[in-house]
């Protein structure tokens, strides 16, 4: 078998981003497989139909993302490779709107054949929660509209012609494989023959199927738990049968790779040669798997095109997998969400520290998952006592609590030129280090009016100072139907008076206290 060439445009695995992500040049992915057009309608049930015992969704919200190999085509994208698209739609509105958003995600869709004969597969999701109860939201329903039977012969040798096309200008493959039709075995067997002989790698989440000789030849598999038991015959209940299993699809299909996601167990690699490589899980409150493989084909796959090695490209995979679980729906996972994950244990309070466009997307993840947001704002400088009484007090009015800080330069505005003691960075870092506080972004208005309507607080918090008074963000919050708390204050506490003590006490001098060397 041909082996897989490193691409040029990859660095040495010793090359790294901060936190120890790998960082290469652009690579260009042809990724093949059925596209789907995934639709979330988002509300809450706050009763029972009386023509039926089924739960009442009210709308207020509704999405439409790519999904399967869609999704790994939007998580390439995200973590910086250049993609191609070899797909199927139908020639129907949800098609269009598929080809659109693949085109505004930079996507190249010259390889999505449209076939008047099949509908574009959309799947319709219902997520509901129960708001009076404060319950997570939770799908209620899904609803598949597709055409599961093969492609006919002429649209077939046309896809196949699309394949040699593009193989020319790729650095690697990821097939999505869900048996809907399109990836028939002369498709596949294209695909697979086609890449090994420019001698790039071909990586695949495989469809559950007993013959996985269909991918004979490829250079890796990516099956879960299941598929792997119809495909192999073995109960995967423990560390020798997952190896069992692993080794002996790498030897019957000439594999260099099979990588077992186990779920909550993890993941386990083998690679040619003997290699086995256990990845366990990395403990998450999970809340949804949908997308998880996909996300797990899209990280191995294009960190093993880049000429990572295969251990290290499934630990990453890994993680990508446990962040995407802790999301409702699909999610896809970006560089930064990769970074932040890996930093240093001892940093992970960092990693509380967002940017305004990362703050706003992290929130509409936890309302997705049914949390409710608290929001205060401040200088904090020189934290002490009263402030961490304000924040446990903020934190039990919601589900999670967001602190925007002020930055250098609007504290000055406010407090003068001698203010503050410590730099935005370093306050930052205090705050993110309390247990009360889930996120912490710093802003550089003197009001905090922006902030709060970027960050859309279901409680805003402030001092009891400031009852009988108008509260930036007030109206926006209530608008929303949002509420305002007054926080006790702890009396003869603030960051001015400790300044202020600290300015009035003599400091040790000629005839004063002489310190020890």
């Amino acid at each position: 078998m041909t082996r897989r060439k490193t691409p040029s445009s990859a660095r040495p695995e010793s090359a790294r981003h901060e936190h120890g992500l790998p960082a290469l040049k652009p690579l260009r992915v042809l990724v093949a497989g059925e596209v789907i057009l995934d639709r979330y309608l988002w509300g809450d049930v706050a009763r029972i139909s009386p023509e039926a015992p089924i739960p009442i969704l009210r709308v207020q919200r509704r999405e439409e993302k790519p999904g399967n190999a869609g999704f790994v085509m939007a998580n390439l994208r995200a973590l910086g490779a250049d993609v191609s698209a070899l797909s199927v739609v139908g020639a129907d509105r949800n098609g269009g709107l598929l080809r659109e958003i693949f085109a505004d995600l930079g996507i190249d869709t010259r390889s999505i054949l449209i076939d008047p004969d099949r509908p574009t597969i959309v799947k319709d999701r219902m997520l509901g929660s129960v708001q009076a109860a404060h319950r997570a939201t939770q799908q209620l329903l899904r609803v598949d509209e597709e055409d599961p039977s093969p492609l006919k012969p002429a649209r077939e040798r046309e896809l196949i012609a699309r394949v040699k096309s593009e193989l020319r200008n790729c650095d690697g493959v990821l097939i999505s494989d869900i048996d809907k039709g399109m990836l028939t075995a002369a498709v596949l067997r294209a695909l697979i023959d086609g890449a090994r002989a420019r001698g790039i790698p071909v990586i695949i989440d495989p469809r559950r199927t007993e013959d996985f000789s269909i991918y004979r030849g490829a250079t890796a598999l990516t099956p879960n738990r299941h598929e792997t038991e119809v495909a192999t015959g073995m109960h995967l209940t423990d560390r020798v049968a997952w190896r069992k299993a692993a080794e002996a699809l790498v030897r019957k299909l000439g594999l260099e790779a099979c990588l077992i996601t186990l779920d909550r167990d993890g993941m386990y690699l083998a690679e040619r040669g003997g290699k086995d490589t256990y990845v366990s899980t990395v403990p998450r409150e999970v809340y949804d798997v949908t997308g998880a493989g996909d996300v797990v084909l899209s990280v191995f796959g294009m960190f093993s095109i880049a000429g990572l090695g295969f251990s290290s490209a499934a630990t990453i995979a890994n993680l990508a997998a446990s962040i995407e679980v802790t999301r409702i729906g699909t999610e896809v996972i970006t560089r930064e969400d990769l970074a932040r994950a890996l930093s240093p244990a001892h940093l992970s309070y960092e990693r509380k520290i967002h940017s305004v466009d990362e703050l706003k997307a992290a929130l509409e993840r936890e309302r997705r998952g049914g949390r409710r947001i608290a929001f205060t704002n401040g200088c904090f400088d020189l934290l002490h006592a009263g402030h961490i009484q304000m924040l446990a007090f903020a934190r039990a009015q919601a589900d999670l609590l967001v602190v925007g800080l002020n930055s250098d330069r609007s504290v000055r505005r406010l407090k003068g030129d001698a203010r503050p003691i410590y730099p935005a960075a370093e306050r930052a870092r205090i705050l993110a280090a309390l247990e009360a506080v889930d996120y912490v972004v710093v802003f550089d208005e003197t009001r905090a009016e922006k902030i709060i309507r970027a960050v859309k607080p279901d409680v805003l918090i402030k001092g009891e100072d400031w009852r009988g008074k108008r509260v930036d963000g007030q109206a926006f919050v209530e608008s929303r139907g949002g509420t305002v708390a007054l926080a006790p204050l702890l009396g003869g506490r603030s960051s001015s008076a400790t300044i202020d003590r600290m300015n009035s006490k003599p400091r040790a001098g000629k005839g004063g206290a002489r310190s020890g060397r």
